[in-house]
């Protein structure tokens, strides 16, 4: 459970999501075959791990960022996003036309 734990807390840091290619880079990249054991776990159970231990590694992940924070690694604020759809009036025919 520990070595899944560290494999998914590395593998998310880095931006690899995929259970498929965790799976994939624990035979390919020597950072997940030193967190493995050199072991290669099955996408399914890295599947299965993840959705029995959602909620833990949710306030796990939290706790992490939190001691980045206090430690000055990363500055946490507020995000927001503008979903405002906006009518153009553009092709790729009239952008790509060359008249005088």
């Amino acid at each position: 459970m520990q070595r899944l734990t560290l494999l998914l807390l590395y593998a998310y840091c880095i931006g690899v999501v995929s259970s498929r290619r965790i799976e994939r880079s624990c035979y390919e990249d020597l950072a997940f075959r030193v967190l493995t054991g050199n072991q290669q776990p099955d996408h399914s159970r890295i599947s299965e791990f993840r959705r029995r231990n959602l909620e833990v590694l949710s306030e796990l992940f939290v706790q992490i960022l939190r001691l980045c924070q206090t430690a000055g690694l990363v500055s946490l604020g507020h995000v927001a996003l503008d979903g405002t759809k906006v009518q153009a009036n553009a092709s790729k025919h009239k952008a790509m036309s060359h008249e005088p």
